[in-house]
């Protein structure tokens, strides 16, 4: 495959290893895929004030995202291998600005980033898409077997890759797919917005010494919704979870009751709360509680069957009174 690199940007400095890495990821995927080495695909590496403009002119999506796709020669289905003999497949834009953010954030180097961006970008252009749960499915699976061919895959590295972030739209409808229909009755697009917003909310995270993000949604009775990420701190006790986060905030604007609570973080399956924030969910009693991860999966519970031994009003009631009780019993010599 003829690949046509361009770094059009200075805000990352992205070292020879990464150019090499990430042409040797689109060349495996070539191959994977049985493109004839006519192929040409286009990779620019940009700033986020581009790809933003990018976003806003062709997606209408007003914000950077990490990878762009452009096909020109696009299959109708992803079972479809090989082409035309000779053939643009199209262009592959990513920031620079985004894939050093991701990369710090889940702890791996800039080169495998960009190789990761690479790869799911080059099969967008192939017809891949992740918009249904099966898709999302099909498309990740096709991105490990690129990755096993340059040692890059989770069993590789023993770590899970995020979904790239022009994805985030898709899947938080697709996350819909995970709840039964009762459920999506009761929710419907309130539980896509809070995805999208624990999403976001997740990039904000202060995590130095976890380096694990995580993002939280709630939603009031009134249909607000609240978001918070994690804030760690040198003295880890000082800490403070994304689920806590957002529920304080609602509570600081006067809200006292909650329809449901959504967590996400880039893990392989839904990411569960901790006691902590159980604790607080149980004490404003939130009726549904939806864990979900950066692949759209979702798993719900309520707070009871996540803290089934809580502690309650009631149990504190109960113990004042019988304080109260064995106080009034005694008497003053």
């Amino acid at each position: 495959m003829i690949i046509n690199y361009r770094n059009d940007q200075n805000k990352v400095d992205v070292p020879k290893e990464a150019e090499r890495l990430l042409r040797k990821a689109l060349q495996a995927g070539a191959r994977v895929h049985k493109l004839p080495k006519e192929t040409e695909v286009g990779v620019t590496l940009v700033d986020n004030a581009e790809i933003h403009e990018l976003n806003r002119m062709y997606r209408q999506v007003d914000r950077p995202t990490d990878v762009l796709s452009f096909a020109l020669d696009e299959a109708d289905e992803p079972a479809e291998v090989g082409g035309p003999d000779e053939h643009l497949l199209g262009d592959i834009v990513i920031s620079a600005e985004m894939a050093r953010k991701q990369a710090e954030e889940f702890g791996h180097s800039l080169e495998r980033e960009l190789a990761y961006l690479a790869i799911h970008s080059l099969l967008h252009l192939l017809g891949y898409d992740h918009k249904k749960a099966a898709d999302k499915k099909l498309m990740r699976a096709e991105e490990e077997r690129i990755l096993e061919k340059i040692h890059l895959s989770q069993d590789d590295l023993g770590g899970g890759l995020p979904l790239a972030d022009d994805a985030q739209e898709d899947l938080a409808h697709a996350l819909l797919d995970g709840l039964d229909k009762r459920d999506v009755d009761l929710a419907g697009d309130s539980v896509a917005e809070m995805f999208e917003k624990a999403r976001a909310a997740m990039e904000q995270a202060y995590v130095p010494y976890s380096k694990f993000p995580v993002g939280a949604a709630v939603l009031t009775d009134d249909g607000t919704i609240y978001t918070g990420c994690n804030v760690e701190n040198a003295s880890y006790g000082l800490s403070l979870c994304a689920e806590r986060n957002a529920i304080f905030k609602a509570v600081s604007e006067g809200h006292r009751t909650f329809r449901m609570l959504l967590v996400t973080g880039n893990t392989t399956a839904p990411l569960a709360p901790c006691g902590a924030c159980c604790q607080v969910m149980a004490e404003f009693k939130i009726p549904r509680v939806l864990m979900t991860n950066a692949a759209g999966d979702v798993q719900e519970a309520t707070y009871a069957e996540l803290l089934p031994f809580g502690f309650s009003e009631e149990e504190l009631a109960e113990g004042r009174g019988t304080a109260e009780e064995k106080h009034a019993g005694e008497t003053v010599g």
